[in-house]
This record gives C-alpha cells, structure tokens and sequence, in this order.
C-alpha cells in the first residue's frame, strides 16, 4: 500500500512519498519503494505512482525512464500534454511490455477477481452459495449499475462484435472452473459477454490497478497542475485507462488557490483537512437516521389516539432526503470553519513550508499505521520534492540504494544519456 500527496498553491508543488511496499500476494512489506519521479530531467514535471507498481508485470519505474530517455529535452504547453505523449509512447511499445498472451492472461485476471467479488457478494446477501438464478441477478444489476459510466478513451470505438471474438477462449478458462458459473456461461452466454465489456471498456477502478498523478508546469503553465489517471490492462493492444476527474487539480488566478491532494490511503489527511474522520460519515448517518426515525415513531405514537389520520401521514414519511439534507449541511458547515481556514494559510505558504506538509502527512499516516494492529502498509524513509515555474524539480528529501559517494559517475553521466 502507499501514501502519497500533493500540495499546491500558486508559489509552486510539494509532493511526498512513503516507501512501503506489499510483495505480490503477501502481507511481508519493505520499505525501499520508490514513488516519485522526475518525468523530465530539463523541465519543472514530475510523475507519481501508487497502487500497483508494475504495468503488466513491468515495474514503472523501467518505463517511466525510458520515456524519458525517449522524451529529452522536448516540452509540450500543458500537464496534459505531457500525459497525452506518455500514454502513446506506451501505446507505440506495447509489443514491447506486453505480449498478446499475457494480455490475454490479464483479462482473464481481471475478470475472474471481478467475477469473485460479485460470487462473494452474492453469498453474503443470501447466506448460502449462490445459485446460477441469483449470479445472473447479481450480473443484471451491476450492468444496470455501468450503463451511465463514461468509457476508457481508447475504447469509444471498440465494438463489442471484434471484444467477443477477441475473449471467445478466455470465457471458458474463467467460468468452467466452478460447476455454477460454467451453468451461467452455458445457459446465458450473451449476459456474460456483456458484462465483461462493460468492465472493460468503463471508466471505474477495478481489481487491478495503478494510479499514475502527473504533476508540475507545462510551458504555458505559470501555476501548477496535478492530473492523476488510473491505468489497469491491454486489451486487444487497447490500453484501459481514464482520469481520475475528482481529483484533478489546476492552480488558477480565478480559480482554485491552494489544495491538498492525498491518494491510496487517504484517511489521515481527510481528517486533518476535513476536520473528522471519513469513518465518521457513514456513522454519523446512521445516528442522525436513527434519531430521525425515533423522532417519528414518537410523534405518531403520540397521535395515533387522537388523529390517526395524521399519525398514519407522518408515519409514511421518507427520512432519507432530511437525513442526506443534515449530511450536507454538517460537510458545508465544516468546511466553512475548519477546511476553508487550512487552505487560506496554505495560499501563501512558501515552498520550504509546503515541503514540510506534505512530509508531514505521509509521517503522520505513517505513524497511525505504526499504531495500528495491522501490518504497517505505510512507512519507511519519506521522499519529498519540490517543483516551481522557476526552479524545476528540486528533491528535498530522497533516499538512494547505493552511497552517492562511492558513485560519482553516476551523477556526471545523468544528462548524458
């Protein structure tokens, strides 16, 4: 697991980065992860990575520098740019990183994970092993679910006829390994088949994943910009990703001053930012529905003697809209007294200031996790960075897996190649 997180204002970026890292399926974490990258060596952009570190098994790490092998000295006007090139150059090697077998044994991968969750779901909800009648009905309604979302760029044009030629095998290798869903595929192939394009070709988060966050200047940036996208698989030599629009953060004269921007385990900085844990959301909905619910039983109790007409009438009231109206209004109140306050010292924070907030909040995560009795999915040294319009990248903190010392040519020959 990560913590990473990006903190702006007009003066410039800070971002920080933890170093741990689960291996494989494993709960062994090491702390020698690297998170943060220079995207280029000459200009003020830098590109960080968490959720899983590798592209179809290659580390991103070995992409990331031969892109920027391949991208030199050329710039492009905006953040998106930079992402646009990024994502062709993947594009143009994907012969390279990955071949048609293990595209085909990823989608397998994703499918099955997928498949899995809604088995397990399924199982839950009835307490029983699912039959092929429920699983179907778990499959409808997730497909009614996806109907609305936006589709992964690279697959707006995609037609479903050329995705099931390409996945006619991989159906067979996923569902005839379980005596129910081989019943689904063989009583309802067309449903399957749906549902595997829908998970596809939509723009939402699956079961594997990376988050890629691109973040600095363009050349006609005078105010940084972070653009995260999420980036799983190749299909049929397509690749699955899409923007993370939620977070997408640019820094503006009218617009936005200052943000904190935290990504994977967000929890520690959404407490200190919001006020409250994002725990407390859900529990404070249940209270306030259930004291909302109560406040209703006592009123028709009270009137079913000598009005039953009106007791029945207030009995039939919905309290989910007043319940969802008191969450917003304790969201809109908080942020007016608490987050509202934060972001305005932060617009005038200088860069060495907004360094230390960023490396505060990867410590901070860092040391909750520590506390906790689980594994600590967040820790290790904290690499920090600073990028500005002026100054570029400039590392504050940065660990290194040999002794700079003793490896002098390896900073003579950085601009080198």
């Amino acid at each position: 697991m990560t913590a990473i997180v990006g903190v702006l204002n007009r003066h410039a970026v800070a971002i920080a980065a933890d170093s741990a890292v689960t291996l494989g399926n494993t709960h062994k974490v090491v702390n020698s992860g690297n998170k943060i990258f220079m995207l280029s060596k000459y200009h003020p952009v830098a590109i960080m990575t968490y959720s899983n570190a590798a592209f179809m098994g290659v580390p991103w790490d070995i992409i990331i520098k031969q892109y920027r092998k391949k991208l030199k000295e050329k710039s492009f006007a905006t953040i998106d740019g930079y992402l646009k090139d990024f994502i062709d150059y993947l594009h143009d090697n994907i012969d390279k990183y990955c071949s048609v077998k293990i595209q085909h044994e990823y989608f397998k991968l994703l499918l099955s994970l997928s498949i899995e969750q809604l088995y397990r779901d399924a199982a839950n909800n009835k307490r029983r092993t699912p039959s092929p009648e429920m699983l179907k009905e778990a499959f409808k309604i997730l497909l009614k679910k996806m109907a609305s979302n936006k589709v992964c760029e690279q697959f707006e044009k995609y037609p479903i006829k050329k995705f099931i030629e390409y996945i006619k095998n991989d159906l067979a290798d996923v569902f005839n390994g379980d005596p129910i869903l081989s019943d689904v595929l063989k009583t309802d192939r067309q449903l399957v088949e749906e549902l595997a394009f829908k998970l596809v070709v939509s723009a939402i988060p699956t079961a594997i994943y990376s988050g890629l966050v691109f973040v600095g200047y363009g050349e006609d940036e005078i105010y940084p910009t972070l653009l995260p996208v999420i980036i799983s698989t190749v299909i049929d030599n397509r690749i699955r990703y899409f923007i993370d629009d939620a977070k997408v953060h640019r820094i503006s004269e009218n617009g936005c001053n200052a943000a904190v921007v935290p990504f994977a385990q967000t929890d520690v900085v959404q407490t200190i930012m919001k006020g409250f844990h994002p725990g407390f959301q859900q529990i404070a909905a249940r209270v306030v529905s259930g004291s909302m619910a109560n406040l209703r039983n006592v009123i028709v109790n009270t009137l079913r003697g000598s009005n039953p007409m009106l007791a029945e009438a207030v009995s039939r009231i919905d309290m989910k809209p007043i319940v969802q109206k008191a969450y917003q209004d304790l969201g809109a109140t908080m942020f007016d007294i608490y987050t509202k306050n934060l972001l305005e010292t932060l617009t005038s924070l200088d860069k060495e200031d907004m360094a230390n907030m960023a490396e505060s909040f990867v410590a901070l995560t860092s040391l909750i996790r520590r506390m906790s009795p689980r594994e600590e999915t967040v820790g290790g040294p904290v690499d920090v960075a600073v990028i500005s319009k002026g100054d570029g990248f400039i590392w504050i903190k940065r660990k290194h897996y040999f002794d700079p010392k003793y490896n002098n040519h390896f900073f003579e020959n950085y601009y080198n190649d």
